[in-house]
Parts: C-alpha cells; structure tokens; sequence
C-alpha cells in the first residue's frame, strides 16, 4: 500500500514515472544540484528513469517522497540512512521544505520514536542549514570531506542528527512563535 503524507499546503506521495520531466528539469538547476552529493549534472532522462525505477513503498525507515504542491513534483524528501531533499527553486522561500521534512519526521517518529536522525548540510548552504535549524537538528561536532558528483571535487560536510525530543522541542517552539 501507498503511503501519502498530508499537510495544509502540500502531499508528499510516492514518485512515479509522470514526475521524470519535473525531477530532471529540477535537478538540472546548477542552484539545486550543486548542494547535492549525489545528484550527477547534468542530470539526464536515464538517471530519472533509474531514480523512479528503484523506488519501492514508502517505510519509515526508508522513504522517498514527492513534494507535490497541487500541480505536481516541486521536489523530493527522503530518509534512507540520513535526511535529504532538494526543492525546485520556484518553491525556495515559501517554506515547503521544512513543512514536508516535518510531516515525514513526525510520521518516521511515531513508528521510531528512539531513533535518531543523521543529516548534514554542505558547507555554505544556508538554506539547508536553516531548514535543519528549525526542524531541531543540531551539529555533531563532526564534519567531513564529501566527493560532491555534480560539481566533481571534495566539499566539507557538516554532520547534524535529531532526536524525537529535540525535534519535539523545536515544533513546540515553532507553535509558540
């Protein structure tokens, strides 16, 4: 059975074959992939048809999802080992991301509620950087050196995890607000 996720503004659903126009003309964005480690750019029909070829149902230990916004993909967020996601810039600045990160961490949280959560952001990405600010990540202390695929050289990346307490300490600060 599918899993879908609802929010006020968005669905986040199972990717499909329809989404391969709106994923490769998203991650053909410089501004987009850039930030992604293993996103290859260009991004071409074959690497769609891979991505949506390897998609299995979501679980809350390994989910992918679509952010659709009312008129189809804007972006993806997963879990599989760690937090992910990337957003078409015509969503940047509207506050999709962190809405979808929270719905699937309150869904990953209700069937794991003493895991925790690795993500990290690439250093100079502020925009991911404050997504996870919101949502309760903090540092680990611990950052490394990532081989970036679509800008083919070495990045420092900085290691965040969350826990259900701390994420539960920033939504109720986000209510409070």
């Amino acid at each position: 059975m599918d899993v879908e996720l609802v929010t006020p503004r968005l669905r986040l659903r199972p990717q499909v074959e329809a989404d391969i126009p709106a994923i490769i003309a998203g991650l053909n964005d410089w501004e987009v992939a850039r930030w992604l480690t293993v996103v290859p750019y260009p991004y071409t029909r074959a690497d769609a048809d891979e991505w949506i070829a390897r998609q299995v149902p979501p679980a809350p230990d390994c989910a992918h999802f679509a952010i659709d916004a009312g008129n189809g993909l804007l972006g993806v967020v997963t879990l599989d080992n760690e937090l992910g996601y990337w957003l078409d810039r015509s969503g940047h600045g509207r506050g999709y991301m962190t809405e979808a990160c929270i719905a699937l961490l309150e869904w990953h949280f209700s069937a794991r509620p003493d895991n925790v959560v690795p993500s990290g952001y690439h250093a100079g990405n502020a925009a991911s950087a404050s997504v996870q600010h919101k949502l309760g990540f903090v540092e680990t202390g611990h950052r490394e050196m990532r081989f970036v695929r679509s800008q083919q050289r070495e990045i420092e990346h900085v290691d965040t995890s969350l826990t259900r307490a701390q994420f539960e300490t920033a939504m109720s600060a986000r209510r409070s607000a």
